[in-house]
C-alpha cells in the first residue's frame, strides 16, 4: 500500500517545496504533474505542451501505448478552477 502511494507523496513533496521558494508558477509544477501521472500506471506517458488538437491546447495529453487516454488542463496551486473556467470561457466567446 505505500509504495502505492509513492508518486503521490513525491508530488506533493516537489510542489510544497516550489511553493515554499516563493516563486513559482503554473509551469513550475508541471515536471512533477508529469511524474505523477507516469508514476500511477505503468506504461503511461505524459507529454507537456503537446501539438493543439481540434478543440484547443491542453496542457497535456497522457497515452497509454498509441492510445490517447486524456487530457489535462493544469492551473496553478490555489487558483481557483471555477474562476479560471469562467476565464476560458470568456475569452473562448470573444
Amino acid at each position: 500500500m505505500v509504495n502505492d502511494l509513492k508518486p503521490l507523496q513525491d508530488y506533493i513533496c516537489a510542489i510544497e517545496k516550489e511553493v515554499v521558494a516563493g516563486n513559482a508558477t503554473e509551469h513550475t509544477h508541471r515536471p512533477a504533474l508529469k511524474a505523477l501521472i507516469e508514476g500511477l500506471a505503468s506504461g503511461v506517458t505524459a507529454t507537456n505542451e503537446p501539438s493543439r488538437i481540434e478543440c484547443g491546447a491542453p496542457n497535456f495529453v497522457v497515452n497509454k501505448g498509441a492510445l490517447t487516454v486524456g487530457y489535462i488542463e493544469a492551473k496553478d496551486v490555489g487558483r481557483s478552477l471555477d474562476e479560471a473556467e469562467k476565464i476560458r470561457t470568456t475569452q473562448s466567446l470573444s
